[in-house]
């Protein structure tokens, strides 16, 4: 008898940790637009943690060891998922590679450090909520309505649309600025006591919504990249107009 729980109740905990892990090895790849790949692994992440707790409480007979382990594994896939692996994908960006060398190391080593500050409040968050979940559930077998502070998956959504806007605005470098302000802004989010309601069904089916236009940007985003043959094809989107420029004045 192995260890652990392997009903239904946590299988799309196991599945999102894995895409989590499959996204993470697409950042430090060398896949031609590895990148993008790596963002809908994390979307994809999100969706299963959306419905994970939804598909747990169906199951009416769970004893008290499998609600608690329910809790403590969703916690640590979210640090994986919500937590090490968004903070990678900026930290991939800050170290640079040779097509988008690091131009300021000082700024570098900020985002660095930003990525570990983000990463410390999300593990701080999500051991907050264990304790806070576990107390409530003692009080009260009713369903969660609301949120202190604002939730680390939310991530999964707002890192994509980042990239998605500075491809689109014509950015001729990778979003490294924005994407380790959004972790800051983000890092105090998760620690901060204010209260955000639980999304009800309406409000998941906008967020499954969003998700889907992000995906198809995405995918519109990697048809307009030229390919990186002769160049680091980890490059994250290459927009062409900017090319093109760089093409006429080398001629010129």
């Amino acid at each position: 008898m192995l260890l652990g729980v392997y009903n239904y109740t946590v299988i799309l905990t196991y599945i999102g940790m894995i895409f989590s892990f499959a996204g993470i090895h697409f950042v430090f790849s060398n896949s031609d637009r590895s990148f993008i790949l790596a963002l809908l692994c994390l979307m994809v992440a999100g969706v299963m943690d959306m419905f994970d707790g939804k598909v747990a409480s169906t199951k009416k007979n769970r004893t008290d060891d499998e609600k608690l382990f329910g809790i403590q594994i969703d916690s640590m896939a979210d640090i994986i998922s919500y937590g090490v692996f968004p903070s990678l994908i900026v930290y991939k960006l800050a170290i640079g590679d040779a097509q988008y060398p690091v131009e300021h190391p000082w700024q570098a080593r900020g985002v660095i450090c930003i990525c570990a500050i983000y990463l410390l409040c999300a593990l701080i968050r999500l051991s907050y909520f264990n304790v806070d979940e576990m107390n409530r559930q003692k009080k009260t077998s009713e369903s969660r309505h609301e949120y202190r502070g604002l939730p680390v998956t939310s991530v999964a959504i707002v890192l994509p649309a980042v990239f998605i806007i500075s491809y689109f605005a014509g950015s001729a470098r990778p979003p490294i600025q924005p994407a380790a302000i959004l972790l800051m802004v983000m890092a105090l989010a998760f620690i901060s006591p204010f209260r955000l309601p639980k999304p009800a069904l309406a409000g998941k089916i906008v967020m499954i919504i969003i998700g889907l236009a992000e995906l198809a940007l995405l995918m519109l985003g990697k048809s307009y990249c030229v390919p990186t043959t002769d160049k680091d094809p980890s490059v994250v989107f290459e927009n062409t107009a900017v090319i093109e420029d760089d093409a006429s004045s080398a001629e010129n």
